[in-house]
């Protein structure tokens, strides 16, 4: 059986990191998740509202808090599944839209595009534990190259601490300075936020400010 990974391959994550941050990704775009984009493309672009991201947002939940926690702003609300988007309870807020893509598609049209964020939320799960599995994880990904294109302040939550740990450390080879805290007792803001409550589990939350760049 393959082992998990235990603790951050520093190494291993630098050369992912680096060579992601240097190459151009390639790979096809999606076709529904191109007309994703297209369908909210005049909206966002004509909006003088700032933008905010929920990525792999799942049944919303998390997406209708934020619209709720800021009214002021447009949140759009991004998961590859038409299950979990069909699952969506939509509230009286308009300030928010949900839409099935690939975020790795979606990212990197919205960075082509120019978008900026004021915002960026990933909460909840994307570890692939296995230790082969590094560059499915975000930070070792070719996606984050346009995740940080995109600013805006980045909250990632997890239940799994060397993912959080793995996540600083990336985006410290990006140039960017990165806070690593456990999550505060509160209402949850996503199913799998509330299901790890249940459970017992220690939450982690990784902040950074992707509009301030260090040297790397």
């Amino acid at each position: 059986m393959e082992k998990l990974s235990q603790k951050p391959k520093d190494d291993q994550l630098k050369k992912v990191v680096k060579k992601h941050l240097r190459s151009t990704w390639r790979r096809p775009l999606a076709k529904h998740s191109v007309e994703a984009f297209e369908s909210i493309r005049g909206r966002v672009e004509q909006s003088n509202a700032r933008l905010i991201f929920d990525s792999c947002s799942g049944t919303g939940d998390s997406t209708r808090q934020l619209a709720a926690r800021f009214s002021d702003a447009l949140i759009i609300g991004i998961d590859k599944s038409q299950h979990r988007l069909a699952r969506h309870r939509r509230s009286d807020d308009f300030n928010y839209v949900m839409v099935r893509a690939d975020v790795n598609d979606f990212w990197r049209l919205a960075a082509t595009a120019g978008w900026q964020l004021s915002a960026h939320y990933l909460f909840y799960p994307n570890p692939y534990p296995k230790a082969s599995q590094l560059r499915k994880r975000w930070y070792g990904s070719p996606a984050f190259s346009a995740l940080l294109n995109l600013q805006g302040y980045l909250t990632v939550r997890t239940n799994w601490s060397l993912y959080a740990e793995e996540f600083v450390a990336a985006l410290s080879v990006a140039g960017f300075k990165a806070l690593n805290k456990t999550v505060p007792d509160g209402t949850p803001i996503s199913l799998f936020e509330a299901k790890y409550r249940e459970r017992g589990d220690t939450l982690f939350e990784v902040g950074c400010d992707l509009g301030k760049k260090f040297a790397s």
